[in-house]
């Protein structure tokens, strides 16, 4: 009867006869002699020999200028200051946008308008404005009486003489 270990090196000869002969060569990992030894003598060397103070490179004045600033470049800071920046920037644009205009500058503006063009455009208009907004333009309006004396039978009648007044395409218009 033959052996394991012939069978198996004849299986393996057969097979790839490359891996017989690195398993005869053996484990393939060789230190060289007095390796530790060495290797022990050559790291306390480089490093005795890099405590010595380098010489300055030849740095320029650019170099030099952004070298503090380099931290500032590094991701947790960066992402801090543009989080900081945006808020700064969001809260100035509310504080913008939340102040209202000032009357007397709406009034200014409103008054250098033609009133022809005003009531043109109000008229293309009119379907955007409240019943608020446009009873008060209509008390505006020189020859309107004020609406503000009228009583609710004496608006109601008013308004309808209004619609009486328009035609059916500016009627159409309103619905």
């Amino acid at each position: 009867m033959k052996r394991p270990d012939e069978d198996i090196r004849k299986e393996l000869e057969e097979l790839s006869p490359h891996l017989l002969k690195l398993k005869e060569q053996g484990d393939g990992f060789r230190l060289p002699e007095d390796y530790f030894q060495r290797m022990q003598k050559e790291v306390l060397e480089k490093v005795q020999g890099n405590s010595q103070i380098a010489p300055d490179k030849n740095i320029g004045w650019l170099d030099r200028f952004f070298e503090p600033l380099q931290l500032l470049f590094q991701p947790r800071w960066a992402l801090g200051f543009a989080t900081i920046a945006l808020l700064i920037t969001l809260g100035a644009v509310w504080l913008y946008q939340s102040q209202p205009v000032a009357e007397s500058e709406l009034s200014a503006e409103l008054a250098k308008l033609d009133p022809e063009s005003l009531n043109a455009y109000i008229q293309a208009n009119f379907h955007e404005f409240d019943t608020e907004t446009l009873l008060e333009f209509a008390s505006n309006q020189e020859n309107q009486p004020s609406f503000e004396d009228l009583t609710p039978e004496d608006l109601d009648q008013y308004l309808d003489d209004v619609i009486q007044e328009m035609d059916a395409e500016a009627l159409k218009e309103l619905l």
